[in-house]
């Protein structure tokens, strides 16, 4: 089996009852006999065109294990379900749960936070994790190098 990464793009009227989303996302993937390890409502954005006659619409980001051949059942299921807008699947087999993780905003309560379930909560801000530090420093160079690009033009 490969891991996968899918963005949903919900309908935000449907997307308000988190629960429904999940049945959905569980329905489209269950049929495809893939097993699920992480689910995160992202937010709900102002899209840079309409779709569906929608200007606005529901992120969720869900990475899944399933077999390769099953991909294609689930882009069309998404695509035929009323609540979907828009689907994208990638391959992930190099994504850890660290770097999931690592990535995901700490503001936000998990989709899975309101099911109760252990086995895919993220784990507390207080880890001994320095990765967000790299990050930082990585952020100030770049505007370091930004702000010596403008001061050359000035000159």
């Amino acid at each position: 089996m490969n891991k996968y990464e899918i963005m949903f793009l919900f309908d935000p009227t449907f997307a308000a009852d988190g629960e429904k989303v999940r049945e959905e996302i569980e329905r489209i993937l269950g049929r495809a006999e893939a097993k699920i390890t992480f689910l995160e409502k992202w937010d709900e954005r102002r899209l840079a065109y309409e779709i569906e006659g929608r200007r606005r619409g529901t992120y969720f980001l869900v990475y899944f294990e399933c077999a390769g051949d099953k991909i294609t059942g689930i882009e069309r299921d998404a695509r035929l379900s009323e609540t979907v807008l828009r689907v994208l699947v990638k391959r992930a087999d190099n994504i850890t749960p660290a770097v999931i993780e690592r990535f995901m905003p700490t503001s936000r309560p998990t989709a899975s936070d309101t099911k109760g379930s252990e086995s895919s909560r993220r784990p507390s801000k207080d880890s001994d994790d320095d990765s967000d530090d790299d990050l930082d420093e990585e952020d100030n160079t770049d505007e370091e190098s930004a702000v010596a690009v403008g001061e050359s033009d000035d000159d």
